[in-house]
């Protein structure tokens, strides 16, 4: 029972960083329409940026604030010399271009940086000792911050989205940028707050998991593949949806990597693609997304 309870818990915590990734691309698909493949890697450089604030003398905290400003100023600068170009409806050519900033980005960061891991401090206490038992297993304080870190953020998306006029805003943006337009909305500017928005989001997840699965350029490639499953199966429009979608990808893909001999550490990943296709096939929108009406 003790294993089971620490193999839940260790899903849990992968599950953790799926959801809040995925809360990044809610974040851009909620306020424009479109998926940002270079997610990841923007959230990636921003924790390199933490260590180069760390490595010039600045204490971790605001080593850290400092890169979510990096992440938030940066998400900004992409979303208008790179996506505004586009127009708002130029899917495909998002796409292209948000997975060509994902290889510039990684190859940038490797020039800057390195290839070899780096470490960057914890913000919490991340001894041997630092845990909280439970039921015989040991959450980690470094899985409390990010949890801690999650429950706010989806609160203040939430609460954003919800009873506040630029969420309102974003959201019609992203429904009907051409009506949205009439009414005198600046479509373009609120597009680029989410980009904004997602930056910052980045660079917080990115710079808490830094520390226990070490700075590298590739630190993000897996955990975004996880964060779009996430977000597909709960909802690209449910911020609560992909975080529930991240946790039971992450929960159920660790009990069968330990307990289905042939799936093992190999096979993980399948894992979140059966899920995955199991559910769109029922449910297109995903578990918690809202169906499109159109009026013709």
């Amino acid at each position: 029972m003790d294993l089971l309870i620490a193999r839940i818990i260790d899903g849990f915590n992968n599950g953790l960083i799926y959801g809040f990734l995925g809360l990044a691309l809610v974040i851009v698909f909620r306020g424009t329409g479109q998926v940002n493949m270079a997610q990841g890697e923007m959230a990636m450089f921003s924790a390199f940026t933490a260590y180069a604030f760390v490595a010039v003398g600045l204490p971790i905290f605001v080593a850290v604030g400092l890169a979510v400003v990096v992440g938030v100023v940066g998400g900004g600068l992409i979303e208008r010399i790179l996506i505004r170009p586009l127009g708002h409806g130029a899917h495909n050519s998002v796409l292209l271009v948000s997975i060509g900033l994902f290889l510039a980005i990684n190859s940038l960061a490797g020039v800057l940086w390195g290839g070899d891991p780096l470490t960057l401090p914890a913000l919490v206490p991340s001894g041997p000792d630092d845990f909280v038992p439970v039921f015989g297993a040991r959450l980690r304080y470094e899985q409390l911050a990010l949890l801690l870190a999650l429950v706010l953020v989806l609160v203040a998306i939430f609460a954003l989205f919800r009873y506040t006029k630029i969420g309102l805003a974003m959201r019609a943006a992203a429904s009907n940028p051409e009506s949205a337009r009439l009414v005198g909305m600046r479509v373009d500017r609120i597009n680029g707050l989410g980009w904004m928005m997602a930056g910052g989001v980045g660079a917080l997840l990115a710079a808490l998991i830094a520390p226990s699965t070490s700075l590298t350029t590739g630190m993000m490639f897996n955990f975004l593949i996880y964060a779009i499953a996430a977000a597909a199966l709960g909802g690209f429009d449910s911020p609560g949806g992909t975080v529930l979608a991240g946790l039971l990808i992450g929960i159920v893909e660790n009990l069968l990597a330990s307990y289905v001999d042939f799936v093992g550490p190999d096979l993980k990943q399948g894992v979140a693609l059966v899920i995955l296709m199991s559910v769109l096939m029922v449910r297109p929108t995903g578990l918690f997304g809202t169906k499109k009406v159109e009026r013709v």
